[in-house]
């Protein structure tokens, strides 16, 4: 990538593309131009099996995150994020989610899973919070009284009500969870390039940070993510656990409360590991 772009060649950019995203590609080609001092480095990579993440950086303000795929026996580009700030090395693991884990491999039994609230107290506050986690994720279940839209559909407010949450790691530290609703805009346009219909639907956002650092963030609106689903009661996050930096799941003890816990807790929930 570092060498077409230098010199501008644009059949070879285009060619370290994948398939699914060889036409996006090929839109950029009249845009393409010679830089000579485009200079690419990386700092992490992450690969599992045919998929691969990379973090880089292109210049002193400029930070890069490939996903890959292997293609006739080559890495491919799957796609491309920017910032102005580097990406937490933690991130490749929520680019590149592991394998299900045992909890889904059961069927996700939530029905055994132990609730924050008991039955009267969920009632009251209309949402509970379910938690479990095993060799790969910590799952949250946020339970919903009142029927929410799935992901994508059509909606003027986001479901609500729900706290930021804590997540303590025994071994390693604190972290900040945001499971949250927004609504985006959903717009078409007229030939002028005017926007002349808007839609608004509702968008579920998951960001994990520690320290006032992101380490990583998902949407599932009008693109699914594997790490967020939402619908009918239920609105379901799935948090690697590699990107908490926990590498052995056996010897670890997992805590959720709202953000303030334990000062004024809302709810602190000691995740039972499922087995």
């Amino acid at each position: 990538m570092e060498k077409a772009e230098q010199s501008g060649d644009a059949n070879t950019w285009v060619g370290l593309w994948s398939r699914e995203s060889a036409s996006n590609a090929e839109k950029m080609r009249p845009y393409l131009r010679p830089r000579p001092n485009a200079h690419y480095t990386s700092s992490k990579v992450f690969v599992q099996g045919g998929e691969a993440a990379l973090l880089g950086q292109i210049s002193e303000e400029q930070f890069v995150g490939m996903r890959l795929i292997k293609e006739d026996g080559l890495w491919k580009i799957k796609d491309q994020i920017w910032s102005d700030k580097p990406y937490h090395a933690g991130s490749v693991y929520a680019m590149i989610p592991p394998p299900a884990g045992a909890f889904e491999r059961a069927g996700a039994p939530w029905q055994n899973v132990a609730t924050a609230f008991d039955k009267a107290d969920g009632a009251k506050r209309g949402w509970q919070v379910r938690a479990t986690y095993d060799e790969s994720f910590l799952y949250i279940r946020i339970e919903l009284s009142t029927p929410i839209p799935a992901p994508g559909s059509q909606a003027e407010k986001p479901p609500m009500g729900w706290p930021v949450m804590k997540v303590g790691v025994s071994g390693v530290g604190e972290f900040v969870l945001h499971a949250t609703a927004n609504i985006g805009d959903q717009a078409t346009f007229d030939e002028s390039g005017r926007a002349n219909s808007h839609r608004h639907y509702v968008e579920y956002w998951l960001m994990l940070e520690r320290a006032d650092q992101m380490i990583f963030q998902a949407w599932a609106g009008l693109h699914p993510d594997p790490l967020v689903q939402a619908g009918e009661h239920f609105f379901d996050v799935r948090v690697p656990l590699r990107t908490m930096g926990v590498a052995d799941a056996r010897h670890t003890k997992i805590t959720i409360g709202d953000a303030q816990w334990p000062k004024s807790a809302i709810f602190s929930l000691e995740v039972q590991q499922y087995r």
